[in-house]
């Protein structure tokens, strides 16, 4: 049983950095990192994505020896594999050896029954829309919250059946200027999307949330980034927890603040697959 669930994807990532610096091989996938957001500040978490074929075997035993393995599905379909280029195309550049989004997303009957039980908040992490909008529907009747990120080539289709089921809705800068059809400004595009909460992932620039009439605006955490793959997913973990926990919305964006943080430390999700809940909490208080 589970609290908090993140629903996504597992994928291998071949890494490249802005100074040719390569990490290849690495863990990853936007349900492994949310899961590792939540569990900054949680203990009852899991994830739930397909594991494709020819999967790496120890990527896997990793993954069960910090208590992530029951929710993952076995699948005939190929891994998603890609090279993340970093420093081109003002951000990163995607370039797929195999597999795809579809392929690799989980169907609600997918899912084990062991985490479909208990549930307070799920998590849906980036996924193409037909797959997003039934997962939704599955989240909202089990769960307390649900939150959605969503995934950047679906952007064009109509979300207001899915922001009006979802309790938060965290697009990047990108994904809501490209909803909104022109960038605004951070403030006034978390006003203009239609859901109970918003929240505007700015990168390095921090994030913008939020609630009602309420605004919060919060700066990133003061780090030297290793590898910022994976730190928006992160980010939507923690503030996952972070809203259910205190139902602020500033704690929870300091939540999501954190989470990033560790995981931007390293290449990949294995190196943050044990944060120190400790260290956490300190990062915690030092942004309040």
């Amino acid at each position: 049983m589970a609290r908090f669930l993140a629903v996504g994807h597992l994928l291998v990532e071949d890494v490249v950095l802005p100074d040719g610096a390569r990490a290849l091989g690495q863990l990853g996938g936007d349900a492994v990192y949310a899961a590792i957001g939540a569990r900054a500040f949680a203990d009852d978490v899991q994830m739930v994505a397909r594991r494709g074929r020819g999967f790496p075997d120890d990527l896997v035993r990793g993954l069960e020896a910090a208590g992530l393995g029951e929710g993952l599905i076995p699948s005939e379909h190929e891994t998603i594999r890609f090279f993340i280029e970093w420093g081109v195309e003002d951000g990163a550049r995607y370039t797929f050896q195999s597999g795809t989004y579809a392929d690799a997303t989980p169907s609600p009957g997918e899912i084990p029954e062991s985490l479909a039980a208990g549930l307070d908040a799920v998590h849906i992490a980036p996924v193409p829309f037909a797959e997003l909008v039934p997962l939704v529907e599955w989240a909202r009747a089990r769960a307390r919250i649900v939150t959605v990120d969503p995934h950047y080539e679906h952007m064009d289709e109509d979300w207001s059946g899915v922001l009006a089921q979802v309790d938060a809705f965290l697009p990047s800068r990108a994904e809501a200027e490209s909803l909104l059809g022109g960038w605004p400004g951070a403030e006034e595009a978390a006003r203009r999307i239609d859901a109970p909460v918003v929240v505007i992932k700015l990168g390095r620039e921090g994030s913008v949330g939020r609630r009602g009439d309420e605004i919060v605006r919060l700066p990133a955490a003061e780090a030297d980034p290793v590898d910022s793959t994976g730190c928006g997913d992160a980010f939507c973990g923690g503030f996952l927890v972070g809203l259910a926990e205190t139902d602020d919305l500033g704690a929870a964006l300091a939540r999501g603040t954190v989470a990033a943080g560790f995981v931007a430390e390293g290449h990949g999700a294995a190196h943050a697959l044990r944060i120190d809940r400790g260290e956490a909490q300190r990062r915690l208080a030092a942004l309040a």
